[in-house]
């Protein structure tokens, strides 16, 4: 059986995506997942999987109750695909989810409760960026945190800092979610600079 490959799009769009995470510095080694909503439930990039060389056989369907559809033997889902299930069942209207790991971000996390906008792209298509409370990666403690944080915003906000831990990006479009997710970097790469030139 191999239902992965009746998604064309979606499988050609993740492996785009993926690529452009790791060229962009936003992910390194193994981190990072990726996920698309399709008619039976999610694609995602599955456990161990560096977005550098995701590949068609690297990819996991799974239902939105969490089952694998159609998976190569021994590939599991990414771990976090908790709060990408969570996600979805909350924000109907999403198609695309990226979770990454790019460093001024995390340094951001750690030092706001609320990252400061310095840029007009940014006033404008972040408007304001919750901090997702730290819990173990892969926990439904963790998942809990991501789905309460993201109900309780209203539907435009759709990029999070991850304390300690990373960004999502969420969009009803691939290239919308990944939009978010650089704009949200290059935010807290000046939010960090402007802090270490105030503190001089």
């Amino acid at each position: 059986m191999n239902k992965i490959s009746d998604y064309p799009i979606q499988i050609k769009e993740i492996i785009r995506v993926s690529t452009l995470l790791y060229e962009r510095n936003l992910v390194s080694a193994a981190g990072g997942n990726v996920s698309e909503r399709t008619e039976e439930g999610i694609l995602i990039t599955g456990s161990n999987v560096s977005l550098r060389e995701v590949r068609q056989n690297d990819l996991v369907l799974c239902s939105l109750q969490n089952e694998v559809i159609d998976a190569r033997p021994k590939l599991r889902p990414s771990k976090e695909i908790k709060f990408h299930l969570g996600i979805y069942k909350i924000r109907p209207s999403i198609k695309c989810i990226i979770h990454a790991h790019p460093c001024y971000s995390i340094l951001c996390s750690s030092i706001y409760n609320e990252l400061p906008l310095y840029t007009q792209s940014a006033k404008l298509k972040l408007i304001h960026v919750p901090v997702i409370p730290e819990g173990k990666p892969g926990s439904m403690e963790l998942a809990d945190k991501v789905v309460s944080t993201i109900k309780a915003q209203p539907d435009e906000i759709k990029a999070f800092l991850m304390e300690g831990h990373g960004i999502i990006a969420i969009g009803n479009t691939m290239k919308e979610a990944l939009n978010q997710a650089e704009l949200l970097e290059d935010s807290c790469k000046i939010a960090v600079f402007q802090k270490l030139l105030s503190e001089k």
